[in-house]
């Protein structure tokens, strides 16, 4: 299968090949681990559960290996064992690190790197197969050890093997026991050295590409992020920097506005973006050329001031009511071109927010408007341009209002973010506060009229038990104003009347984010079935 990107020429084949030769691989240098891989993480039980299923025939999963254009650091220690031979024709690992660790680390014999054979390797690594019972096992201490358990890397080391066949049948009196057992130890040296396991491996191609093809067909369901494997181009072992380390560092600064679950990659956007053009037209292994640790250090400093923005000025209050990514890094590169902001333009950079929040901005462009967008944008930034909206069209639409709130749509967040702003308009939230619910009667529905979305800090003054019969008597009627209540939708809930009270309240949700929309002008509103309560309440 070949596949042509923007930036270079793929090849993805599928293929198998042995077990024992792909030890060797690694042996030889030939197949190596990028730095970008986590470390070794797996349990001893799975390491077991491994050599279990291949004597059962069973399939371990297809590897994934990557010849690419550029090179990569890679790690120095596979297994237990310091890889120092190196090879011409290097495949670096995508998917597969923690089985190939595992075979290799239990597999090949411990004198080849000056290990006491005794111990075979790092302990965990130290794997026995019971010749008598067919089945793989550690060795707690050595009284434990008995002539039937073999060294599983003697399983696959000829002379190793015949070295202890031998030995089995010369210390064996019980000659019908000797032969059981050595037949067993045949059996499953044949099994391993038949063994194959499929790959596949891709030659050519960028970080992008390879990224996209590991999503679709890694064998465990993860996930691999861009800026790790740019790590493994960019690490400087003077300096120590590692790419991938500073992301994860900076997200953890993150925490303290709830937004540590940023995407990575849309981090590595930021920076991309810092390159005066759109991001997805920035090939990532361009960022190498650059000073990657200072660049990435200073697009640091304008995401958080984009995050703050986020925070003070839209109430977004978890990274999960953000709702384009691509918003966040317009705004980082806002406070890049922009280092001192006005009151002014910090009101009209909240105005785009709603607007392409609305809009569905980033969905309904292409591509190519998408950078037309992104010019408006970097206009906008540096005070060349009104407002920094791309009109393509005269009006854009706004969608019908959500039947249910959750993070899952656009609409969905923007509605949230509208409630809860609408709540805090007056107010300064700290850093660090929470999304809290209330529902007024089901907690299963999830309709706007039956969830009241408030602070942390207000949960805890005026709903700590969740119920809302708590938070209506415990505030006033200005306070209640500010989630769409009133004293007659409080009448209608004592009678417990639950449709016209959710009918009621979602018909003033909708009235008063008609109002707030059509104060940006240039949209086409959803109809909506009243701009009052009143007719719902006579």
């Amino acid at each position: 299968m070949t596949d042509r990107t923007e930036s270079s020429f793929i090849n993805v084949k599928p293929d198998k090949d042995r077990l024992i030769n792909l030890i060797s691989e690694i042996e030889n240098g030939s197949i190596k681990i990028p730095v970008f891989q986590r470390d070794f993480v797996w349990k001893s039980s799975q390491m077991l559960q491994l050599f279990d299923s291949i004597l059962k025939g069973y399939p371990i999963g297809s590897l994934l290996f990557w010849k690419p254009n550029e090179e990569f650091q890679t790690k120095r220690f596979i297994g237990p064992y310091l890889i120092e031979k190196s090879s011409r024709e290097v495949r670096y690992v995508l998917d597969g690190f923690q089985r190939l660790s595992t075979l290799f680390g239990a597999l090949t014999n411990p004198i080849k790197f000056g290990f006491d054979e005794r111990l075979g390797g790092a302990k965990e690594f130290n794997i026995f197969y019971n010749l008598s019972d067919k089945e793989f096992t550690y060795i707690k201490n050595s009284k434990e050890k008995r002539y039937y358990y073999i060294p599983v890397y003697k399983i696959v080391d000829t002379f190793e093997f015949l070295d202890f066949v031998k030995d089995l049948e010369t210390s064996i009196n019980d000659k019908s026991e000797s032969k059981r057992l050595i037949e067993n130890a045949k059996e499953i040296s044949k099994t391993f050295y038949d063994y194959e396991i499929p790959f596949v491996s891709i030659r050519g191609g960028d970080i992008k590409s390879a990224v996209e093809i590991f999503s679709r067909i890694n064998s465990t369901g993860t996930e691999i992020s861009q800026d790790f494997m740019l790590s493994a181009l960019s690490y400087n072992s003077e300096t120590g920097f590692l790419f991938s380390d500073a992301i994860t560092e900076f997200l953890e600064r993150l925490s303290a506005y709830n937004f540590e679950n940023l995407k990575r990659d849309t981090v590595l956007n930021c920076i991309s973006n810092t390159r005066n053009k759109v991001y997805f037209d920035v090939k990532v292994e361009d960022l190498i050329k650059l000073d990657l640790e200072g660049v990435s250090t200073e697009a640091f400093g304008y995401i958080e001031r984009a995050v703050r923005f986020l925070c003070d000025y839209l109430f977004v209050l978890d990274v999960r009511m953000l709702p384009y990514p691509t918003q966040l890094i317009f705004i980082s590169d806002f406070f890049r071109l922009n280092q001192e902001c006005s009151y002014d333009e910090l009101r009209k950079l909240t105005k785009w927010f709603w607007i392409t929040s609305y809009s569905n901005y980033f969905t309904i462009y292409s591509l190519s408007q998408q950078r037309e967008a992104y010019k408006k944008f970097v206009s906008f930034a540096s005070g060349d341009h009104d407002d920094g909206i791309l009109r393509i069209i005269e009006n854009f639409d706004v969608a019908e209002f959500p039947e249910k709130l959750n993070f899952t749509g656009v609409r969905t967040k923007t509605l949230q973010l509208f409630m809860i702003n609408y709540a805090y308009e007056q107010s300064q939230l700290d850093y660090g506060q929470q999304l809290r619910e209330i529902f007024i009667f089901n907690k299963k529905d999830r309709r706007p009229g039956n969830m009241i979305l408030l602070s942390s800090s207000d949960y805890l003054s005026f709903a700590a038990d969740g119920r809302f019969d708590f938070f209506a008597s415990s505030s006033d009627e200005v306070f209640l104003k500010r989630f769409f209540l009133n004293e007659r939708l409080l009448d209608l809930y004592k009678s417990n009347q639950t449709e016209r009270f959710i009918f009621a309240r979602e018909a003033i949700i909708k009235s008063e984010e008609h109002r707030f929309i059509t104060s940006f002008g240039m949209f086409n509103l959803f109809e909506s079935e009243s701009h009052s309560d009143q007719i719902f309440l006579e």
